[in-house]
């Protein structure tokens, strides 16, 4: 389980090359992925929509694209990662806030989500909980995963494994790179994770979507 102050220092100190990060860990395709979250988010247009672990907001800047008219609120706990968002837009409210801790009231927010983010905090039952209790309708979740073919789980790791010491080289962030490659491939996905999500958040019905092939997961909890 990882350490909160490590990850927030660790975030904070990988903020300015974080969107090349993805860039490399998703073979250069998330933005196909978070489309997809993207619309999942705003069907029925919601009013009020929450992103946690926004990072750098880019999919907090998508919904606002695809829902001018909803208020949101991106929220993330390492504050460098929210200066490069604030940068991008004054369009959303932005807050340094814990995931675990959020200081919102019950069912204020017709839907959250959170991308890339679940599996780097330290107690994702918590957090999971924390969503639920201030969403009424839906959350959904962006998460690296593993592949569900055994051939191609071993090739992506692999590949993975040997590429990222060589991108934190450049960047003089090898133990971050690391981390998160490691954290991918053992973070629960597909069936077990929507076990965890069902279980930790009450919502009736947990669904997945596999994205290429199992190297990222769309999980949705809603309660209808």
């Amino acid at each position: 389980m990882p350490n909160a102050q490590t990850i927030k220092s660790m975030f904070n100190n990988i903020s300015v090359h974080y969107d090349l990060l993805n860039d490399i860990l998703s073979l250069g395709i998330h933005r196909l992925w978070k489309k997809a979250l993207v619309k999942e988010m705003t069907k029925n247009s919601p009013q009020k929509i929450l992103d946690c672990a926004t990072g750098t907001g880019d999919i907090a800047i998508m919904m606002k694209h695809h829902g001018p008219n909803s208020q949101i609120l991106g929220t993330d706990f390492s504050a460098n990662m929210l200066s490069v968002a604030k940068k991008k837009t004054n369009e959303i409210t932005w807050e340094v806030q814990d995931v675990m801790n959020l200081p919102y009231a019950d069912d204020q927010f017709d839907c959250s989500s959170i991308s890339y983010g679940i599996r780097n905090v330290e107690d994702y039952h918590l957090a999971l909980k924390e969503m639920a209790r201030v969403t009424s309708t839906k959350i959904c979740i962006l998460e690296f995963g593993q592949p569900q073919n055994p051939l191609f789980k071993f090739v992506y790791f692999t590949v993975m494994k040997g590429l990222m010491p060589i991108i934190g080289k450049l960047f003089n962030k090898q133990q971050a790179y690391k981390y998160l490659i490691e954290s991918s491939m053992n973070f629960p996905s597909q069936q077990e994770f929507c076990d965890v999500i069902k279980a930790s958040t009450g919502f009736d019905k947990v669904t997945y979507q596999p994205f290429f092939g199992g190297v990222t997961y769309l999980y949705i909890a809603s309660n209808n």
